[in-house]
């Protein structure tokens, strides 16, 4: 990498980072102000309202990331338009093509930090938030824990009841499953009539759980009658709010996992379209994340005197917001127009992608 190269790397990750942490700390503040809600259920309290805000911050960074390579991109390299560096690098027969091979380079290495953020960091991050959340928010309410705290690493073992049954979980794993799930239920009299026992229940809907090596009970006067299947469908092993306490959400699986669940939910012949449209979307953030990287350039490329670089920037601005509004969107149209999924969801990064490539050729020309 020449040194006029690094120049232009760092310029573009000066302005990066603090629209970075601007923008995080907004958002943060905003989900910070969602958490409060909770405090005083159980034993939550501030400092877990903030722990869990902090889980959550990988999250953020990955939506963010698009539009803060615009808008990072915009402030960095406004700062060599304004200081005519940008001509300077024109008039030494450098093209814009040339100019954009670093920034393509830092977009590249932004890909990849949100890759590893995808595929290792959020799953665990989402997991702990989740763990935690269920330790403090429901400790009193509608899901008890059990107390076996002795040291790090010991299971948790959680007791709750929905719709009449008794339900005992050994701990929560990561990839939306319990493990060493018994439910236990009750005849009008109070006499137990049915017991199952499962290894592992994994979410797959919203209430739909599939269940592995279970071993059905049932109870009948002094007699007890065992079957064993290798997988079961059930319905509503939790509810609503124990499963939002418990679970980690969809989109925090790594794509990965995420594409093993749509297989699992295809295999069982259940709707895999919202599953899908977690996936396109992560899918999509990196396209998106380029093309951003790459528009910036043409918004500062030219003479600075004809539109004002405060301008631009807010040209740009706008552009960055419009762009995670619609990729916010296209999602819910996916689903509820029944277009192509992957298509649908990918179509704002492919297009901000076209637009940056396209204003740079023209500007190259």
């Amino acid at each position: 990498m020449t040194r006029i190269d690094r120049y232009i790397s760092l310029s573009f990750l000066g302005g990066c980072l603090p629209v970075l942490l601007l923008l995080l700390s907004l958002f943060s503040f905003l989900a910070l102000s969602e958490e409060l809600e909770d405090i005083g259920d159980g034993s939550y309290e501030l400092a877990d309202a903030l722990l869990v805000v902090v889980y959550n911050l990988p999250t953020l960074v990955v939506n963010l990331l698009p539009v803060t390579a615009l808008l990072g991109g915009l402030l960095g390299l406004g700062a060599l338009a304004n200081n005519l560096e940008l001509i300077t690098m024109r008039a030494a027969a450098m093209s814009p093509a040339r100019i954009a091979l670093p920034i393509a380079k830092m977009a590249l290495v932004f890909i990849a930090f949100v890759v590893l953020l995808q595929s290792f960091v959020i799953p665990r991050a989402e997991y702990n938030a989740a763990g935690h959340r269920a330790k403090t928010l429901m400790e009193q309410g509608p899901l008890e824990l059990e107390g076996e705290t002795a040291g790090v690493g010991v299971d948790t073992e959680f007791w709750t009841r929905n719709k009449g049954q008794f339900i005992r979980i050994d701990h929560v794993e990561p990839g939306r499953s319990l493990a060493e799930v018994e439910l236990y239920q009750f005849d009008d009299k109070g006499n137990l009539a049915r017991m199952l026992q499962t290894t592992r229940a994994q979410l797959l809907q919203d209430k739909t759980w599939l269940l592995h090596q279970v071993y059905a009970t049932q109870f009948e006067d002094a007699h007890s009658q065992t079957e064993y299947k290798d997988t079961l469908l059930w319905d509503a092993l939790l509810n609503e709010e124990q499963t939002r306490a418990l679970i980690t959400p969809a989109s925090a699986m790594a794509p990965t996992d995420l594409w093993k669940s749509i297989q699992r939910l295809e295999r069982n012949n259940m709707n895999s379209e919202s599953h899908r449209v977690l996936f396109w979307t992560q899918m999509s953030i990196p396209l998106g994340l380029l093309g951003m990287a790459l528009l910036s350039l043409p918004f500062l490329l030219g003479s600075t005197r004809s539109v004002p670089v405060g301008k631009r920037i807010a040209m740009g601005a706008l552009i960055g917001i419009t762009y995670y509004l619609v990729q916010q969107i296209s999602g819910h149209l996916a689903g509820v127009l029944h277009w192509n999924v992957a298509l649908t969801v990918l179509a704002p990064s492919i297009l901000i992608l076209a637009i940056a490539l396209f204003l740079l050729k023209r500007a190259n020309d």
